[in-house]
């Protein structure tokens, strides 16, 4: 077995920035949902084995067989994955993360940790293409400057390893002596890179989100959005302050908590503590109507233009408000359903663009009026039209009793599961109502005494095999929104009264930083929803108002977690979704004009990119003067004597020491060699000596410029020609 590689300090310099910018590039991809957990622990436990392992200084012939082996058939793998599954992405971020893995376990050249580099700014390019999140330019930022760092620590020990292993002690020595003005000429640098990247982002067109994917690859699903849900889900999120989704309403309601219920899922079908979509539910076709895609009844957009030629919604009889609509544009964030939250009562919706070429996804109407929409991953915008107001109580009064026809019979289903005395129950609260309006009172009063809870009290009676709503209605008379709705959509149904159970979110707070109105994980609920005949669907709300907004108290700093809000909701339109369109609205804004006309596309490149150029040199001229003034003044005058000697036909190789350069100048029968070697003198004590004074410094400057004077070939006689420097 061969020795192991000796650890010097640039060595670990640089073995720690490779370690770094791999992390943060993984980091980055991670943070997007880029990267399984099964991959990422099996990559953290290699790269935590190689890096502790004692690197050998010639890797074993049978360990790199062995890792051949496997990056071959992890490559076999990963073409396999992209042709059967279409997993494009997440097989080529496992397969990088593999190559990671294999680099680390043998990093002893500058070629390997070249490698390393090159693999990071891969994932890297990964991360930017599925990572929206606000993490990624900080990630960004800092692995500019590992990267470039850990470039500069390379390029010093594949200089050593290329001048041979006497030379390497001193460039490592020398290499780790300046790492200070190292890091500061790589973060000079990552600004430089910084400035340019963002003047390409703001001139070369764009092609918008949708040709590549974005957004998360890997979302959790919510509870509640799925083909069906079982009672207690919204129980464990009522604490959850993620933003799912921000709403910006062309007229705002003028309060900090909006009282919208914003409606996913709708369920008909219920059986022992589960609610499903029924074959039975209410068919909801959308259609193309003034732009938008319009929700139906009796095959009729709800979506019309009133005699005025604006937008309004048709008339229904016996409601008054029923033309009156609100719009709203919404951002949803992948909630990991192929749902669109719409409020209830919805009108139509529309897609927006996100992206000058991306194609739209359509939205398509499901049973008992949900909106779907198939879409990449990723945030989706689009704009809602509803009905802001509800039929009034003397409204659904005047509706009566109405017959329940045969098409809605999916939503007088009942369930085998129930105990007889929940019907019973649903009888004797029914008993007085004269109208459908009486029955709805009469339950939600009785609801109206319930105790809401997050705590999942189970009764006896349902650890025996009961379903969960006869605990709740019979015995513990405590839960929360799911249970609330589901008792009363059961009751209703025990009469005869059609109705369903609805899933969404309810309220939204409103984000004074970023002036929209922001809607959390933690305001997922439950309501229900009645048929009253020719009004329709209406709403209803059993559950306690203390209940409904449990999610007021979810963040845990709200002035903090409103500003970060609000700069990913900014970074979002103005970063990840800046198209061809945005981009010439900000040059427009810049004031690029030529005579009455704006100046074409190639003038602002040009009139930009001499801007970024002119910046950038001033940059650099700054950062130059910054390195000369850090730069010792002996060792400047020492840089000009020996320049004067290369000109003289001398080469001063970065090896060898200033005597062997004087010695080789006495050898070359160069005049002034007598007061170069009285100058290499005095400097190694002035420079590798106790603290010199200022006389000391001004003596050796008087010889340099005496030595600069001297230092001339043989045949040039006394031709007075010289060279003093700049010093």
């Amino acid at each position: 077995m061969s020795e192991p590689l000796p650890m010097t300090p640039l060595r670990r310099l640089r073995d720690r920035l490779s370690l770094a910018q791999a992390a943060l590039a993984v980091a980055a991809v991670a943070l997007a949902g880029g990267v399984g957990t099964p991959s990422l622990l099996a990559v953290s436990g290699l790269v935590a084995v190689a890096w502790w392992r004692p690197l050998p200084a010639i890797p074993s012939v049978s360990a790199q067989r062995a890792w051949t082996a496997l990056v071959l058939a992890a490559l076999l793998a990963t073409f396999a994955r992209v042709v059967l599954r279409a997993e494009l992405i997440d097989a080529g971020v496992d397969f990088l993360l593999l190559l990671v893995a294999q680099r680390m376990f043998n990093r002893q050249r500058a070629r390997e940790h070249a490698q390393l580099l090159l693999l990071g700014s891969l994932l890297m390019v990964v991360g930017a293409v599925i990572n929206t999140e606000l993490s990624y330019p900080v990630l960004l930022g800092a692995y500019l400057v590992t990267a470039i760092m850990g470039l500069c620590a390379n390029n010093l020990m594949a200089e050593g390893e290329r001048l041979g292993a006497r030379v390497m002690p001193v460039i490592d020595r020398e290499g780790h002596a300046r790492r200070r003005s190292l890091w500061r000429s790589a973060g000079g640098v990552a600004v430089v890179a910084g400035l340019g990247a963002l003047l390409t982002f703001l001139l070369f067109p764009r092609f918008g989100v949708g040709v590549l994917l974005r957004g998360r690859l890997a979302s959790e699903v919510r509870s509640g959005f799925s083909e069906d849900l079982e009672l207690g889900g919204f129980g464990t999120i009522k604490s959850d302050a993620t933003v799912v989704m921000r709403i910006r309403p062309d007229e705002p309601p003028g309060s900090d908590r909006t009282t919208w219920h914003l409606r996913g899922s709708s369920f008909d079908h219920y059986e022992g503590g589960r609610w499903q979509h029924g074959r039975e539910g209410t068919p909801g076709p959308l259609q193309i109507a003034q732009g938008y895609r319009s929700v139906t009844d009796q095959g009729r957009p709800r979506l019309v233009r009133s005699p005025t030629r604006e937008l309004s919604a048709r008339p229904i009889p016996g409601f008054a408000a029923s033309t009156r609509i609100a719009q709203a544009t919404i951002v949803l964030e992948d909630i990991g359903a192929e749902v669109l939250l719409v409020p209830s009562d919805p009108v139509a919706v529309r897609v927006l663009s996100r992206g000058s070429f991306e194609a739209l996804p359509i939205p398509v109407g499901a049973r008992n009026h949900e909106v779907r929409l198939i879409r990449p991953p990723g945030p989706v915008q689009y704009r809602v039209v509803w009905r802001p107001d509800e039929p009034t109580r003397d409204e659904l009064a005047a509706a009566g009793h109405p017959v329940v026809p045969s098409a809605l019979g999916a939503y007088l289903q009942r369930s085998a599961s129930l105990d007889p005395e929940v019907g019973r129950l649903a009888q004797r609260l029914a008993a007085d109502a004269t109208t459908r309006l009486h029955v709805v009172d009469a339950i939600m009063g009785h609801l109206r005494g319930y105790e809401y809870t997050l705590e999942q009290r189970v009764s006896d009676r349902v650890r025996d095999g009961a379903d969960p709503i006869v605990g709740f209605l019979l015995d513990t008379r405590a839960g929360h929104c799911e249970y609330f709705a589901t008792a009363m959509v059961v009751l209703l149904r025990e009469v005869g009264v059609p109705a369903r159970i609805v899933n969404g979110y309810y309220g939204a707070h409103h984000n004074a930083v970023g002036e929209f109105y922001a809607v959390r994980q933690a305001d997922a609920h439950s309501w229900v929803e009645v048929h009253f005949g020719p009004l329709g669907w209406v709403t209803f709300d059993p559950t306690p108002p203390s209940g409904r907004y449990a999610g007021d108290d979810a963040p845990w700093w709200p002035a903090a977690t409103e500003l970060i809000d609000a700069l990913r909701n900014s970074y979002l339109e103005h970063v990840i979704d800046y198209d061809l369109g945005k981009q010439l609205a900000a040059l427009e804004r810049l004031g690029l004009r030529r005579g009455d006309r704006p100046l074409d596309g190639m003038s602002r490149g040009w009139w930009l990119a001499a801007l970024g150029l002119g910046l950038g040199l001033w940059l650099w001229r700054r950062a130059a003067a910054r390195r000369r003034a850090r730069v010792r003044p002996e060792t400047r005058w020492m840089l000009a004597v020996l320049a004067r000697v290369q000109q003289l036909g001398v080469p001063c190789e970065p090896h060898q020491s200033p005597q062997r350069i004087a010695e080789r100048v006495r050898g070359a029968g160069i005049m002034g060699a007598d007061e170069l070697q009285r100058f290499v003198q005095r400097y190694e004590v002035v420079r590798f000596g106790p603290a010199p004074t200022n006389q000391a410094r001004h003596d050796l400057r008087r010889l340099a410029r005496a030595t600069l004077r001297s230092l001339q070939h043989p045949r040039a006689g006394h031709d007075g020609t010289s060279s003093s420097g700049s010093m």
